[in-house]
């Protein structure tokens, strides 16, 4: 769990499943007091941290790809 405010954060656990629930990606694992907890999977290190937050550390307030999305709308717009 890698969640910074997550009561289990830093803790490794028993993975069971990831699928879609309630319309995201989410990890199942065993809680270590019985049953099955799901959280997203971001909140995990099932998949690669996401290298915006990595890699930047917070420094930069735009990610490259939604900075390029924005570039190629202005110019749609300027084209009209």
């Amino acid at each position: 769990m890698i969640h910074p405010f997550h009561p289990l954060r830093g803790r490794a656990f028993r993975f069971a499943v990831t699928k879609q629930l309630w319309g995201e990606e989410r990890v199942t694992f065993e809680h270590p007091q019985g049953g099955l907890c799901s959280v997203p999977v971001g909140w995990t290190d099932v998949v690669p941290a996401d290298p915006y937050l990595s890699i930047g550390g917070g420094r930069s307030r735009f990610r490259v790809v939604d900075l390029l999305a924005l570039a190629d709308l202005v110019a749609a717009r300027r084209t009209r």
